[in-house]
């Protein structure tokens, strides 16, 4: 995976749209401490619209801590990204991108991390986000993000990064991919079956 180069960005994700926050979602960090294969691909994605399309925007990276784990998943991402950052755009790249970040190190599910960046996001005042996650698991994200969001009177952008299902397809890793595609189904079960479904807010 290569970071993206926005440098003729004319999309959505462009600078004319203002968005307070780009808000990352937290995935699996390895035992090892870092972040796996689908955190990297929603950092990768994520990168150059920190870093170019929204450079002023507050950086939120959701997720918390899991059994066996050495750090948060967004202290694991958010140490992965730094080092990135640094390695493609310099150290004041860095050190700025340090300087914008929020964690968010409570949540453990998606349910959790719509809630608690919205309660973040209005502390501080901020009204508009745009919202990073692979493609797959956008669609459960932006849901539960907007439920949350509307009623806090906060607006979403969705910012989806799209190709893990392909990368996955290509390198022939069936098994895993057939594992991330069921355990999405079960996700959006789960929340039929708590009752979240249909509900105006979290």
């Amino acid at each position: 995976m290569k970071i993206k180069d926005l440098s003729n960005l004319s999309t959505p994700e462009s600078k004319s749209h203002t968005l307070d926050a780009i808000i990352i979602v937290g995935a699996l960090v390895g035992r090892d401490g870092h972040p796996g294969r689908v955190a990297r691909f929603r950092l990768h994605h994520a990168l150059p619209l920190v870093v170019e399309a929204y450079p002023e925007s507050w950086v939120v990276i959701t997720g918390g801590l899991w059994p066996g784990r050495p750090a948060t998943e967004a202290r694991a991402m958010a140490d992965w990204a730094l080092g990135q950052a640094v390695r493609h755009w310099g150290e004041a790249c860095g050190r700025k991108l340090e300087q914008r970040l929020i964690l968010e190190e409570v949540s453990l599910s998606t349910v959790e991390s719509a809630r608690h960046t919205a309660v973040l996001l209005q502390q501080r005042g901020l009204t508009a986000a745009g919202l990073v996650t692979d493609e797959l698991h956008m669609p459960r994200a932006a849901y539960l993000f907007r439920r949350s969001f509307r009623a806090r009177r906060l607006t979403i952008r969705l910012l989806p990064a799209r190709g893990l299902l392909v990368d996955y397809w290509q390198r022939r890793r069936y098994v895993r991919l057939t594992k991330f595609i069921l355990r999405e189904g079960g996700a959006w079960m789960k929340l039929w079956g708590r009752g979240i479904l249909g509900h105006e807010q979290l």
